[in-house]
């Protein structure tokens, strides 16, 4: 019986493992695809609605730059993020394409739908509250 619970939770833990970051790491080809596409945003929504307290919340992000690298891990890349957040604190980030959003109208799109990557935001309807900055 012990060795079944400690199975269950070892399933668990790392079921949430995988769900935390869904697309950090990509392709290299996905990678390029995020890239043209965040070089035609001015602004970036990071935020993971599924996230423990402390990251989960809206971070917007005016873009500077934005790039792709190797992770050294594999055949994965990552997508960096440079910018200045509503504070006008430098922003460098890799980000998770499951967890960034662009406007779309008067919503927030997850990147990873957008490029038609399977992910799961975790969030529906989200409202674009960009400040000006």
């Amino acid at each position: 019986m012990r060795k079944l619970i400690l199975l269950i939770g070892a399933c668990l833990c790392l079921s949430f493992a995988a769900f935390a970051d869904q697309l950090e790491y990509i392709s290299e080809q996905d990678a390029q695809e995020a890239v043209k596409l965040l070089k035609k945003q001015k602004y970036v929504l990071l935020y993971c609605g599924c996230c423990a307290d402390g990251y989960d919340a809206k971070q917007y992000v005016k873009i500077t730059s934005v790039s792709y690298r190797y992770t050294n891990f594999m055949d994965y890349y990552e997508v960096v993020v440079d910018g200045v957040d509503a504070n006008g604190n430098k922003v460098s980030e890799t980000i998770d394409l499951a967890y960034s959003h662009i406007k779309k109208g008067k919503s927030a799109q997850c990147i990873g739908i957008a490029l038609n990557l399977g992910c799961d935001p975790c969030v529906e309807n989200l409202k674009w509250e960009c400040p000006k900055f």
